[in-house]
């Protein structure tokens, strides 16, 4: 079964001399920010080719501590070296200056000097870096179980007021047919009117604050929901797009049907359906 991830994790992994700590929070997108001894740079676009392949949203840090090299060489490049000294002799002869070029002023020249590259076990990099992302999978992966699970029953006290309102919708339906029929009548007054048009006009009225296919679309709304949870691990957009239906609905359904239950019940599934969206904030 596949299961949603959430977005903030955290997994390490070594390897021969390599740690790879990975860290990932919330985030609309991917964004990948790699903090790295400068001898794995190189290596830079294949990490995060590799990352990739795990994470599809979110903030992901990846930190490797430099290690201890004892084959690292200072290499220094004395072309460059040269071409400094003779430009300095050649600036202190044209300024007539008395200084000696000496070599604390070519030693404070840092692009003379440069580490040479060590050798670098690859195959125990890798090794840590995949040990660290399926860390990182494992703990998004919990925190993921508990955010639908909290998710899943915020859904089942949804499902319960709409039964609710269901429940209150065929009587607010007669009362309102009752109430206005009677409104008409006493606005009329002696009036003649065709009882049978009369009753036609109210119907009419009333068909307009009927939410039965308001509450047809937020069950399937909320069926769709379900099954997206239960089939993708890549779950956060979509889900935030079908709650954004589900709210739409349900305004509706408020803005319809004025009866104290019903609108009580509208205020609670606005509630849940909130503290939803703030949970899927954390999905992948």
């Amino acid at each position: 079964m596949i299961m949603p991830q959430s977005m903030t994790g955290y997994g390490k992994g070594s390897a021969g001399n390599f740690r790879v700590e990975i860290r990932s929070s919330n985030h609309k997108n991917l964004d990948i920010n790699i903090n790295i001894p400068y001898y794995l740079f190189s290596y830079e676009p294949e990490i995060k080719k590799i990352i990739k392949k795990s994470v599809e949203r979110g903030r992901v840090e990846v930190f490797v501590p430099k290690q201890e090299l004892d084959n690292i060489k200072l290499k220094v490049n004395k072309t460059l070296a040269r071409e400094y000294y003779n430009a300095f002799v050649s600036l202190r002869d044209d300024l007539s200056l008395s200084d000696n070029i000496g070599i604390d002023l070519l030693a404070s020249q840092r692009d003379l000097f440069m580490l040479d590259e060590p050798e670098i076990d690859l195959e125990n990099f890798y090794r840590a870096l995949e040990a660290a992302l399926e860390g990182l999978t494992k703990t998004r992966v919990e925190e993921g179980t508990n955010l639908i699970h909290d998710i899943s029953q915020r859904l089942e006290l949804i499902r319960n007021y709409l039964s609710g309102i269901e429940q209150k919708r065929d009587e607010f339906i007669a009362s309102s047919r009752e109430k206005l029929h009677e409104r008409l009548k006493e606005m009329l007054g002696d009036i003649q009117v065709d009882e049978t048009r009369l009753v036609q006009e109210v119907a009419i009225l009333i068909e307009r604050s009927d939410i039965t296919e308001e509450i047809v679309r937020f069950r399937s709304h909320l069926k769709h929901f379900s099954e997206v949870i239960k089939t993708e691990d890549s779950v956060g957009k979509k889900l935030d797009f079908i709650v954004q239906e589900l709210r739409r609905e349900i305004n509706t359904i408020g803005s319809k049907a004025q009866q104290f239950e019903i609108a009580s019940n509208v205020v609670e599934v606005k509630h849940e359906l909130e503290k939803i969206r703030e949970q899927i904030q954390n999905l992948q």
